[in-house]
């Protein structure tokens, strides 16, 4: 007996014991969790957590008699605790007994009114049983003792899906998409209401707001006409106008989602450049006193390459909902992600322009020559990136050797070191990379002062229309190709 009791005392405290279990039924561990709960109802019997938590937990694991022994011995030793018949409600409905279900719920309710989930589980008794009035005064009830709980009011719009009144539907999932405009629910179930109403324009737009965000929803944008993007179609213009209107819509939900918003366009280059100029310019003593100038105008450029590379290499793949769903053609994701790159990097190069005039490197009109530079380079990233995109669907392990080949051809670019240290017979095979001839170009423009050699640079621009002119081709012949491929 001394000893019996002395186990008891050694018993660690219950609000510690009980985490364990709990955590494994939030990973559905449930054999697991329930070999705990059998242990703790042991150990503990006058605790109601495990009776109840080992009951849902049989449920989970099918075990439906065991169950309703536990909640017979729960309800017999706990009969003031309203989640004793808000769990036996959940075993009676799991056995279709609608009767047995309701009479546990009033029970609860009578105990305390003031849970949602009871008032919540009592509006799905109603609605089974065929009472859709009674289902929607218990969903009030449940709205009333929490609004700010999602729970309820996906029910309240459920309520009006499973009735087929698709139009109360539609206004009841906005009312949830203002309390709620993180939850998925209040676009897709919407997007299924307006399909219902054969509202397809409105049920697109539905889908492009839960993944671009809610602004789409108050924006007259060319998405109303993306059926007729769909089959090749498309004129140009408007298929720019598409990739404008999705790059910004990327770019707002970004910056929506960022503490810093807009700032990290400028502290992320920023944070590179210190690194670098960390590691190459006083660790390795490269360079010299305009080391952080000649640093800057080499990794700007290069930045901008890199990252338009990187964001378009998955990009078919990451759009494959919409290619299925919105018919959009597949070489508007690789170009949509090119353009949010470029437009988060002109602010920038316009603090590149500060930063050098403030050096004494004030500009003058050789700086014209900039506009072919740039032109050059974004024709170039354009037809580098969308081959790569082209590629990586049918050989998605590409996506893994794309980060090693790019910092390789990072380090044979120049970017830390002038091209001039090299042996000379190497340095016209080292500008043969069309990446290390334009960052030539940059320094020779911002640093030394000279016009770039403007005939290897015409030639290199035509040589990347040409590609782009290829790439854009081959995306046309593999439009229909591409929906089957990502599905695979």
């Amino acid at each position: 007996m001394n000893t019996n009791q002395d186990t008891k005392s050694t018993l660690p405290p219950f609000n510690e014991v009980i985490e364990l279990p709990k955590q494994f039924m939030r990973n559905k561990e449930w054999l697991k969790a329930r070999t705990l709960w059998a242990v703790l109802r042991n150990s503990y019997p006058t605790h109601a957590e495990p009776w109840l938590q080992g009951a849902i937990t049989e449920i989970s694991c099918d075990e439906l008699e065991l169950a309703g022994h536990l909640l017979a011995h729960a309800r017999n030793q706990f009969p003031n605790n309203p989640y004793t018949y808000l769990i036996s409600s959940e075993l009676s409905i799991k056995n279709k007994q609608w009767g047995e279900a309701e009479h546990f719920l009033q029970q609860a309710r009578d105990k305390d009114p003031d849970i949602p989930q009871l008032w919540i589980k009592s509006a799905e008794c109603a609605e089974h049983q065929g009472n859709q009035k009674q289902a929607s005064i218990f969903n009030e009830k449940a709205r009333q003792c929490d609004p700010n709980a999602p729970a309820a009011f996906i029910q309240h719009a459920e309520l009006a899906m499973h009735a087929e009144q698709w139009e109360l539907a539609l206004e009841r999932w906005e009312e949830f998409r203002s309390r709620f405009p993180e939850i998925p629910a209040g676009y897709l179930r919407a997007s299924e209401a307006a399909r219902q109403l054969d509202r397809p324009k409105k049920a697109r737009q539905l889908v492009l707001a839960q993944q671009y965000g809610a602004d789409i929803l108050n924006t007259q944008a060319s998405i109303h006409d993306m059926p007729k993007l769909h089959g090749g179609h498309t004129s140009p213009g408007r298929l720019l106008e598409l990739i404008w209107t999705k790059a910004i819509f990327n770019l707002r939900s970004e910056v929506h989602h960022n503490y810093l918003s807009y700032g990290w366009w400028i502290l992320e280059p920023l944070l590179h450049m210190v690194v670098y100029y960390l590691v190459f310019g006083l660790l390795l003593q490269r360079g010299g006193e305009n080391y952080p100038i000649f640093l800057l105008t080499g990794l700007i450029p290069w930045m901008w390459f890199l990252k338009a590379v990187n964001g378009s290499c998955n990009s078919i793949i990451a759009g494959q909902n919409l290619m299925l769903q919105v018919g959009i053609p597949s070489v508007v994701f690789p170009l949509v992600s090119l353009l949010q790159v470029t437009l988060k990097q002109i602010p920038v190069f316009i603090l590149l322009f500060g930063f050098l005039w403030l050096q004494d490197y004030s500009p003058g009109a050789l700086w014209w020559a900039l506009v072919p530079i740039i032109v050059v380079q974004t024709l170039l990233t354009i037809a580098f990136a969308s081959m790569v995109a082209a590629i990586i669907p049918f050989m998605r392990d590409l996506s893994f050797l794309v980060p090693t080949g790019l910092t390789l051809l990072m380090f044979l670019s120049g970017i830390f070191y002038d091209y001039r240290t090299i042996s000379p017979e190497w340095q016209s095979l080292f500008l043969l990379n069309p990446m290390a001839f334009l960052l030539k170009c940059y320094r020779e423009l911002f640093i030394d002062g000279i016009l770039p050699d403007m005939q290897t640079l015409t030639w290199c621009g035509i040589g990347s229309a040409a590609a782009c002119t290829v790439m854009m081709l081959t995306y046309k012949r593999l439009r229909y190709i591409y929906p089957r491929i990502i599905m695979e």
